[in-house]
Formats: C-alpha cells, sequence, structure tokens
C-alpha cells in the first residue's frame, strides 16, 4: 500500500480497462482520476495539478497518447511521471523519452510489475 495518496491519471479509451485499472489501483491506494479520451485527459490534468503520474494508452482516437504527452511537454514547465501503454512493438522506450516520458509499457502488462516499477519511480 502507498503511504501518502498519490494521484494518478489513467487515460484510455476503452471504458471495461479503465475501470479495471482504476479498482486495481485504488486498492493500491492511489487517488485515481480517470479519462476516456486525450481531451478529457487534458482538462482533468488542467483541474488537478497535483498529479504526480500518468499512464495513457498510446492508440486512442482523435490524439494519441504521443500527442497527449507533447502537449503536456509544450503546456507545462513541468510534468508529472509519464508512461505510454502500448501494444506496438515498433514503438520504442527511447523515442516515449526523447518525448518527455518517463516509460513505455507493453499491453498486456503484469500488474505486479508496474505497482513494483512505480512505487520505485515514485520512490515510494
Amino acid at each position: 500500500m502507498v503511504e501518502e495518496i498519490i494521484t494518478i491519471l489513467i487515460v484510455d479509451d476503452e471504458p471495461d480497462l479503465l475501470w479495471m485499472y482504476q479498482e486495481l489501483f485504488k486498492t493500491e491506494g492511489f487517488k485515481v482520476l480517470v479519462a476516456l479520451s486525450v481531451n478529457e485527459g487534458m482538462e482533468i490534468y488542467k483541474n488537478n495539478q497535483d498529479i504526480r503520474l500518468i499512464i495513457s494508452d498510446s492508440t486512442m482516437e482523435p490524439l494519441s497518447g504521443v500527442q497527449f504527452l507533447q502537449y503536456l511537454k509544450q503546456s507545462y514547465q513541468t510534468i508529472p511521471m509519464f508512461y505510454l501503454a502500448t501494444g506496438d512493438l515498433e514503438m520504442s522506450e527511447q523515442f516515449i523519452k526523447s518525448q518527455g516520458g518517463h516509460s513505455l509499457v507493453l499491453k498486456p502488462f503484469d500488474l505486479d510489475e508496474i505497482f513494483i516499477k512505480i512505487r520505485k519511480d515514485l520512490q515510494l
């Protein structure tokens, strides 16, 4: 469990996955905000500057997870830790980091592994 309350934003256009992620992260002690699109995620982030981590699906319409990352990088001096979740094996972690992201997470991902990674990256 997380000692302090960490706010995260999860953006995914698949409602069932989004609900599942929300419940699992809540169980781990995170405050979880969710968005079904990049546009909704942008609005939530504008109104919740305490978000420390964003996990975004890469493939969404009309804007992608990479476009969300680019928007954050252009619009804010500092951005939260950003993980891009994808099943696209052509995308590299080096590319995500060059765009200002923190990590590439390949779907389907092991939830225990992602919790360990998040705790380590957030220094919890």
